[in-house]
């Protein structure tokens, strides 16, 4: 009896170790706030020799997009393979966070199941857990910080956080880029102030591109190349006045690559719509583990197509909206669902880590803010915005309402609103109680930081101004 014992421990020991080394690894990059401004997207201005080689030995694609337009939501989103507003983690730092319900599983639970080391840490400092701020309050998602903890010859699922090129902005020494050299992407008017705040955020991009350098560099010393699938991606777009946390591409685009070993696909470019959804579910699939029926995405790394895809933005701190998009990569539609708010109402991140927003209110207030840019300065919104992507890139000529486009309209208006109606029928909305929290909580943080600047909580528009003048031009 004790050998057969033996002969079936051993028997399931050789059955795991072969299964285990079946198995890739599978390697997010997840960057914060990273926008398509990259070499290898065609960007001049911005030096990345690390992702470029990345999209060069991989796959590039030309066409995908976060879920929602701020990091919580996200990455909630990311890691459940669910659109952020049918698992009602969408509103931004969730003030009365609960735990998933069990239906819910996390990709971490997934892949554990599966015999995968889960990590979770910082490019820079892999033994510091990395970025997580999800929507909800379970503990405990990841095994460690660093996939070197894993048992020998154990697959790993790993996310390395890299925090650039979030705000507060990063300089870089080695390669500084001068600011009236920039190309100004064209939703943003042409001031200094603009010009300067720019150049940094491509600076960070830069400082970005040297930590994916470093993962990248670890990974050929560990011999982990050949078996290692690499995706990389923003978890959102750009941190810029009308880019994140609204559903304007700049806010939703991101950059995406995938390499896989041994030189599979390199050099390939696609145009594919992808939503981050769909990056989790073919993590999933490459890993050869079952979907779960409540996750929303398509295996489009194995040539799944997607039609269209889908946008959400709720409260983002003080900030409360509540807006909905669709796209099929020529028209995009987008859904105020309080058109009564303005576009440039408080929001005290914006107000204090972005120069625009202030500047904005200043060239206003003078009326210097010149057109098509002073149409984000006004007291209501349409409740739809349709915008042709191909002809009107900056999405500045609502053709919402007009007869040319009512066909158009009226379709993607039909897919947005059955899909709305269908995974949020179920959302408990956020109390009042939790919203006047989150907007102490975002004064909080507003006072604090402008005494940092020197600056009084009821600083002038003139002042703020001058202070990052003399932050960013001198």
């Amino acid at each position: 009896m004790l050998k057969n014992k033996i002969t079936t421990l051993l028997f399931c020991s050789l059955t795991l170790l072969a299964f285990a080394q079946k198995q890739p690894n599978i390697l997010w990059i997840n960057c914060d706030d990273l926008g398509r401004e990259l070499a290898c997207y065609g960007n001049p201005d911005v030096y990345t020799p690390n992702i470029d080689k990345l999209a060069f030995e991989g796959v590039k694609y030309t066409n995908a997009y976060s879920n929602a337009p701020v990091c919580s939501a996200s990455r909630s989103s990311q890691i459940l393979g669910m659109y952020p507003s049918a698992a009602n983690v969408l509103n931004h730092r969730t003030m009365d966070k609960k735990p998933l319900p069990k239906e819910y599983p996390t990709l971490m639970q997934l892949f554990q199941n599966a015999g995968y080391f889960c990590t979770n840490g910082w490019a820079h400092a892999m033994h510091k857990p990395g970025k997580e701020d999800y929507n909800f309050s379970d503990k405990n998602l990841f095994d460690s910080t660093d996939w070197k903890n894993r048992d020998k010859n154990q697959p790993f699922f790993a996310q390395v956080q890299i925090h650039e090129p979030h705000r507060v902005f990063v300089k870089d020494k080695d390669r500084p880029i001068a600011p009236q050299k920039v190309t100004l992407p064209g939703c943003y008017p042409d001031y200094p102030l603009i010009r300067a705040d720019w150049a940094l955020y491509l600076e960070s991009i830069q400082i970005a591109d040297k930590r994916v350098g470093y993962i990248l560099d670890r990974l050929n010393k560990e011999g982990l190349t050949d078996n290692t699938i690499v995706i990389l991606f923003g978890d959102h777009g750009r941190p810029h006045i009308r880019d994140k946390q609204w559903l304007y591409e700049g806010g939703l685009a991101i950059p995406l690559i995938v390499r896989y070993p041994n030189k599979q696909k390199a050099n390939t470019t696609k145009q594919d719509l992808i939503s981050l959804v769909d990056v989790s579910v073919s993590s999933l699939e490459l890993a050869n583990i079952n979907i779960p029926k409540n996750m929303h995405g398509k295996n489009v790394l194995d040539g799944e197509k997607r039609n269209y895809v889908f946008g959400f933005r709720q409260r983002c701190g003080d900030a409360v909206d509540d807006i909905r998009s669709i796209t099929d990569g020529r028209y995009k539609l987008i859904w105020n669902r309080m058109p009564e708010l303005p576009y440039m109402q408080l929001t005290s991140y914006k107000k204090l880590q972005y120069p625009a927003f202030t500047l904005y209110h200043y060239l206003n207030e003078k009326g210097e803010l010149e057109s098509p840019y002073n149409q984000f300065m006004a007291k209501t919104r349409p409740e739809f915005e349709l915008y042709d992507l191909k002809k009107d890139p900056n999405e500045f000529s609502n053709l919402a309402g007009s007869k040319e486009y009512r066909k158009t309209q009226k379709k993607l208006f039909k897919k947005l609103n059955k899909l709305v109606c269908k995974i949020e029928k179920n959302n408990t909305p956020e109390t009042e109680d939790s919203i006047e929290r989150a907007k102490a909580g975002s004064l909080k943080f507003y006072k604090k930081g402008m005494e940092k600047k020197g600056l009084p909580e009821n600083a002038s528009t003139k002042q703020i101004i001058d202070n990052w003048e003399a932050q960013l031009l001198q």
